[in-house]
């Protein structure tokens, strides 16, 4: 499969072997899974997930106000942010399960007024249940600026969060959605946004006992020759909730890195330290920073 991609030679050596081979006649590499193999899904999409925690909106706004002013935040995430935003439906039945029934709680109280520290861990424990690698919790209500009676505007505060360990505030952002304004905020928003969450995929394959190896993210995910990124491995593990209750959550614990010397339009091969080889395996996670 890798005849005509232009390989090139490589200098791939071992302890009784240097003179050079073609990489696409190294050995390829096997072994044992990973405890927690890609799914297909992820496999095709070289994004990060995000869940939207229910956006809480204020009295006075129509649908039609808080449908666009949701479509567009989610937007600009998905164009400038690479993120792969998760089915709604799926948020939606993970909090009608009984261990986030205090988050429900807490959310028809608030409804975002405030971010408040506990509402945000319960957040935080829906994202990991969900496996996404960000959560949102966002509010519209209506906007105190005036404009023409042709025009509409709304106010909109987000937080984005890492679930991942260790839990991070990646952005913290809010500002007034005029509509006739739109390009302009969305180049504005999308400034903000621009490599702001790392590229994440998978190694799909290894070679020469794992000295390289080949990865889900090429040219199109914006991913460039000499650019590091870090091998995660994820692993199940289970936590006392907020309420009480064990929740099972993917955690991702860093086990190597790597440098990308072959980049082609959807997928890269990269170069892994001597140091790094033994640990890594064919389906660990990778994040292009």
């Amino acid at each position: 499969m890798f005849i005509g991609l232009g390989f090139g030679l490589l200098m791939l050596t071992t302890a009784c072997q240097s003179k050079p081979i073609l990489l696409m006649n190294a050995p390829l590499d096997s072994g044992e899974d990973v405890p927690i193999p890609p799914t297909r899904e992820e496999l095709l999409t070289s994004k990060s997930f995000v869940a939207f925690v229910p956006v809480q909106f204020s009295e006075n706004l129509s649908r039609y106000h808080k449908v666009l002013s949701v479509s567009f935040v989610q937007s600009v995430l998905e164009e400038h942010g690479d993120l792969e935003i998760i089915d709604q439906v799926r948020v939606e039945r993970a909090l009608n399960r009984s261990e986030f029934s205090k988050m429900r709680d807490s959310l028809k109280d608030s409804k975002l007024r405030r971010f408040e520290e506990d509402l945000v861990k319960q957040s935080v424990e829906l994202g990991k249940w969900l496996r996404v690698r960000y959560i949102v919790l966002m509010r519209v209500q209506p906007s105190p600026e005036k404009v023409s009676s042709n025009d509409w505007s709304t106010y909109i505060r987000f937080r984005i969060y890492r679930v991942e360990d260790p839990v991070k505030n990646e952005m913290n952002h809010e500002f007034t959605f005029v509509f006739s304004e739109s390009n302009n905020l969305w180049e504005e928003l999308g400034s903000l946004v621009r490599g702001r969450f790392p590229l994440g995929g998978f190694i799909i394959e290894s070679r020469a006992n794992r000295a390289y190896v080949r990865i889900n993210l090429g040219r199109r995910n914006r991913v460039k020759l000499e650019q590091e990124c870090k091998i995660f491995r994820r692993v199940l593990k289970k936590k006392k909730g907020t309420n009480g209750s064990t929740i099972s959550s993917i955690e991702f614990d860093r086990i190597g890195q790597l440098k990308l010397f072959r980049v082609q339009e959807d997928f890269s091969w990269g170069k892994v330290p001597s140091n790094f080889r033994s640990t890594i395996l064919k389906g660990d996670a990778v994040r292009c920073y």
